[in-house]
């Protein structure tokens, strides 16, 4: 059982909307954790930043360590969804970059900004990596991988868009990622933001079914991370999980989309339910050998916010503890959406 012991506010800016932070703990320093957020002029924006985030003291406080900004304006493109990753010692920021405000239209480009020294400098390295939304960086079997969705139609409305998930992988060590296959695709289904987890010997996927508010998640396999499994649900609904291997199980956060004293054949619309009725950030307990999941709930949100809350980052604390940070953006009753930090501890 998964259990939150404390949560704290890592920013907040009633001008800016602040939003899709990850995390990851430095295998440098104990007690060295690194926070990405972006923030922004919307939830679509047309200026835009990426805040790297450092803490010295296993997430207890906190600093901004850099800056990088982007406007439509200056640069022809916008940052969209940092993720944070470690490749032997070296820490990646991989952000995808769009060019307006219209995903349907827009074009996608995603970059690797890398730092050898713990964050005081970073080099910015563009890749052939096609499609959007990318995912942590994964090693596995002599290759890294990197998993990002495509968009398939150039229709601004963006019910009328067809998705595909995607794996991109680099046979040199990141220098080059020129390789991409399909994960998962479908023709009614709408696969996308998958998270990549490397158990064992074989790669699980979760992946969110984008063609509705109250989805199932879905996962796939595979033995070589180019060939996949066809898609399995499971048992709970929600979106963009980040996922990481403890020990025999996956624990996974997420924007959780099902809502209680929800009826009507599996669906939300907007405006039908009561502020009284909740969403919220939640974590999965999977156990992969038997399939068995178990739901916890991070922190509470209005369904009329369904856009504004939810994509979280999630990091085990210590090698030999049971505690996890899960940091997440919310919006609840302010202005703009902020960022959180909460802290996980498995109960017994």
């Amino acid at each position: 059982m998964l259990k939150v012991t404390k949560k704290i506010t890592i920013a907040k800016d009633s001008k800016n909307y602040l939003s899709f932070p990850d995390i990851v703990k430095s295998p440098k320093k104990d007690g060295r954790f690194f926070l990405a957020y972006r923030e922004g002029n919307g939830h679509h924006p047309t200026w835009s930043k990426i805040i790297l985030m450092k803490s010295e003291d296993y997430g207890k406080t906190w600093e901004i360590q850099q800056e990088f900004s982007l406007t439509i304006k200056k640069d022809n493109y916008v940052w969209n969804c940092p993720r944070l990753s470690y490749v032997d010692d070296v820490l990646y920021i991989t952000c995808d970059q769009k060019s307006g405000v219209f995903e349907g239209s827009a074009h996608f480009r995603t970059v690797h900004i890398t730092s050898t020294t713990e964050g005081e400098f970073f080099r910015y390295q563009p890749t052939a990596m096609p499609g959007m939304v990318p995912d942590k960086i994964i090693e596995f079997k002599g290759k890294l991988f990197c998993a990002n969705h495509k968009i398939k139609s150039n229709n601004n409305s963006y019910t009328g868009i067809g998705l595909v998930q995607l794996i991109s992988w680099s046979r040199d060590k990141g220098k080059t990622w020129y390789d991409t296959n399909i994960m998962a695709d479908s023709d009614k289904e709408k696969y996308c933001e998958a998270s990549v987890v490397h158990i064992g010997d074989y790669l699980i996927a979760y992946l969110r079914e984008n063609s509705g508010h109250k989805k199932n998640i879905y996962t796939v396999t595979s033995n070589d991370g180019i060939y996949w499994t066809k898609p399995k649900k499971l048992p709970i609904f929600g979106q963009r999980v980040t996922a990481i291997k403890d020990d025999n199980t996956v624990l996974g956060a997420y924007r959780n989309s099902e809502i209680k004293g929800d009826k009507e054949k599996g669906r939300y619309r907007f405006g039908e339910i009561s502020k009284k009725e909740k969403c919220h950030v939640s974590i999965f307990e999977h156990n992969v050998e038997n399939n068995k999941i178990s739901v916890s709930h991070i922190d509470w949100e209005y369904p009329d916010n369904q856009y504004h809350f939810g994509y979280t980052g999630i990091a085990k604390v210590g090698f030999f503890n049971d505690k996890y940070l899960v940091a997440y953006y919310i919006k609840q009753n302010e202005k703009k959406p902020y960022i959180k930090l909460a802290t996980i501890s498995k109960v017994k």
